[in-house]
């Protein structure tokens, strides 16, 4: 019997979780990438004898990390390590207050403290609160679709949730409103809104499921992956390249061919056809939705894409400003945007040469919207506002993100409405879809979830005969 042929449109995170999820199944695989190298949103560029991540900077859930290893008979740990960074963030408000997220109970308390009368009771609800979102989350990793009414019974009366998990979130549509209902501290209020910001949405807009986010960053933690976040990348191409798969840099997909309600092969812009009996698509699904056309299409044509992540970095001479990893700097302004801001070399100078620091700075902006002329030094004035700037000379610097939507597209208020659309193409038996614009944040993590699942559902497709 002929070895199934599998490909995967897209060597990024979720493509190449799929790539090894399908090839440790047995199908011969190969992962088609547009770039010269592997890693989509999870790059780095190399300046001035430095390492420096162009996209995300951390993990809030390593679990589907490990278990993909796992899953190999391999160990993350021993191709990338992973460090629990503490604090896992260090947050300033306005007036000086800041909380520093610590994984040690009793300092946490302390830093509570300083919040005011309620903040150890508030602290406690978004504890209760996430457990719950917590749950349902899982579920729906488990669950997967949740297209129609029948559908929407069998999560609710299905898997380790009940009412009482659901009702919080159902009552209160969005994060703003239940973190209102919820919260008394201003300084949490605003912590717990910024949660919204990581499926790319306004709190008014982000469905109260997001609550989890800030959930996952207490019990889950920060951790940071030697070599950054881009190294993550590397790690995944090989485990699939160890599991057999071949990925193909530099072929970027032009059109899918499709028959009898199949995709039968794929066209390269540079004339490579190539055929195969399972698909997955790990790409922007706007850009599937164009190959593959039709009715779906034209409803994929209507998302409006959430909000993009702009950044700015630096490599400098002398030690970094301040002793924290991750950092979040609000303003006096509640409309201003927050500024995230990472010094990854804080936790490993080895990314930089001997006394130089790595420092990243990021803010959010519509899809579409590249950093143009003065961003970068708008940024650089924000941190030399905020304490967070180095003082020795600037070595290198640039630019990044803005061009698309890094959180795929927006999504609604209400308990579904972070139930993101099926990774099952209508009409089409054997095409699957994978990434962020399908399944959405935190981050990597449910990236890799996409990609894993995407591989499970091609599989199980081909064995039931529907592929």
């Amino acid at each position: 019997m002929a070895i199934p042929r599998a490909v995967v449109i897209g060597g990024g995170l979720a493509g190449l979780a799929a790539a090894a999820a399908l090839a440790g199944r047995g199908h011969a695989v190969t992962v088609l990438e547009a770039h010269d190298t592997v890693g989509g949103k999870a790059r780095a560029v190399r300046a001035s004898g430095a390492i420096v991540d162009t996209g995300p900077t951390l993990l809030t859930d390593p679990g589907p990390l490990r278990r993909l290893f796992e899953a190999a008979g391999q160990s993350l740990d021993d191709m990338v390590p992973l460090e629990r960074v503490e604090p896992g963030l260090h947050v300033t408000f306005p007036g000086g207050r800041s909380l520093a997220l610590h994984a040690d109970a009793a300092r946490m308390a302390g830093a509570l403290d300083r919040l005011g009368p309620h903040a150890r009771a508030d602290w406690d609800r978004l504890l209760a609160l996430g457990a719950r979102a917590h749950r349902l989350a899982a579920h729906y990793h488990a669950r997967g679709d949740v297209l129609g009414a029948r559908d929407l019974l069998t999560f609710a009366l299905r898997g380790r949730t009940s009412p009482r998990d659901m009702w919080p979130f159902a009552r209160h549509r969005s994060l703003d409103r239940l973190v209102r209902a919820e919260i008394r501290t201003l300084e949490l209020r605003r912590l717990l809104a910024h949660g919204a910001r990581f499926v790319g949405l306004d709190a008014a807009r982000a469905p109260s499921m997001a609550w989890l986010v800030p959930y996952l960053l207490v019990v889950e933690g920060v951790w940071y992956p030697r070599g950054g976040v881009s190294a993550l990348a590397e790690a995944v191409a090989a485990l699939a390249i160890k599991a057999g798969a071949e990925i193909a840099c530099g072929q970027a997909v032009r059109g899918l061919e499709r028959r009898a309600g199949r995709i039968t092969a794929a066209v390269t812009h540079g004339g490579r056809r190539v055929v195969a009996d399972l698909w997955v698509s790990a790409v922007d699904v706007g850009v599937t939705a164009g190959w593959v056309g039709g009715a779906w299409a034209h409803g994929v044509a209507r998302l409006t894409p959430a909000l993009s992540a702009r950044i700015a970095w630096w490599v400098t001479e002398g030690g970094p400003a301040r002793p924290h990893h991750h950092a979040l700097d609000f303003g006096p302004d509640p409309m201003d945007e927050p500024l995230y801001v990472a010094t990854p070399t804080v936790t490993e100078p080895a990314l930089a040469r001997s006394g130089a620091t790595v420092l990243y700075a990021l803010e959010h902006g519509e899809a579409g919207r590249p950093p143009g002329h003065g961003f970068a030094e708008r940024l650089r004035a924000r941190l030399v506002a905020t304490g967070h700037w180095p003082s020795g000379r600037v070595l290198s610097e640039g630019v990044a993100g803005g061009e698309s939507s890094c959180y795929g597209y927006r999504i609604g208020p209400g308990l579904f409405g972070s139930l993101r659309p099926s990774q099952r193409v209508p009409g089409v038996a054997n095409l699957f879809l994978a990434g962020g614009s399908v399944f959405p944040g935190p981050g990597v993590a449910n990236v890799i979830r996409s990609g894993v699942r995407a591989a499970a559902l091609a599989h199980d497709a081909l064995a039931q005969g529907a592929a």
